[in-house]
């Protein structure tokens, strides 16, 4: 009976020391603030150890859908809040360091990436007067370049081989718009006859950095210096 207690001991160390030394190898998500955008997006990331701390390397990739023919809301002007009217496929790629300690399942890291875009639209109508009631609009066509650097925060928790990624930072989109313009009305008697003309805009808007991956993780075991080829004793 003692050595079975005790074999049991044995083993249940045995688990707990190696589940101690699985660590992140291989992930692969979906950015679920994208989702809700109706941007399909899929993510992958890549895990090594060159030294005692964790690193990765990852790549995502997309598709920005279009599905509104208004830019703003009611109240507002211009062609400035876009929520679903570009198009365009979309990557982003990033670098992120992990913390040396990890708690339980949770693993934290500080990340930074660049993502590139290119997106458009086709002949919208752009109000550009800064009253509702105003006869003034433009009705437009635009192609956009867009970079996004990118620095976050996160936190990845893990179970078994699902992962939940929780991160928040800044980013600094960096947009050169390229413009058509097909009509131009200041308002109901003024319109301008020079059209169709080409105008451009370089603009850089920073703004918060908010998101949820959720996706599955591959575990492998850590590999120690005795059980490396090359090591003493072998």
């Amino acid at each position: 009976m003692k050595y079975c207690f005790l074999i049991i001991f044995l083993l249940s160390s045995f688990c707990r020391s190696a589940a101690q030394d699985r660590v992140l190898d291989r992930y692969i998500y979906t950015d679920m603030v994208f989702d809700a955008e109706s941007i399909p997006n899929i993510g992958y990331e890549h895990f090594f150890m060159p030294d005692a701390r964790l690193k990765s390397w990852r790549i995502d990739v997309a598709y920005q859908a279009h599905y509104s023919n208004q830019f703003g809301i009611v109240t507002s002007h211009g062609d400035r809040i876009s929520a679903g009217v570009y198009q365009g496929p979309a990557a982003k790629f990033g670098y992120t360091l992990y913390n040396l300690k990890r708690h339980k399942n949770w693993h934290n890291y500080f990340t930074f990436g660049l993502g590139l875009k290119y997106l458009w639209y086709d002949s919208i109508q752009v109000n550009t007067g800064r009253r509702t009631t105003t006869d003034a609009y433009r009705i437009q066509s635009e192609k956009c370049v867009d970079a996004v650097p990118q620095f976050a925060l996160g936190s990845k928790h893990t179970r078994n081989n699902f992962c939940a990624d929780f991160f928040i930072g800044l980013q600094f989109p960096v947009k050169d718009r390229f413009k058509t313009i097909y009509w131009d009305q200041e308002n109901a008697t003024t319109v301008n006859p020079y059209v169709p003309y080409k105008t451009s805009q370089f603009m850089i808007e920073p703004a918060l950095l908010v998101g949820i991956d959720l996706g599955f993780v591959k575990l492998k075991n850590k590999a120690h210096p005795a059980s490396q080829p090359g090591a003493p004793g072998q």
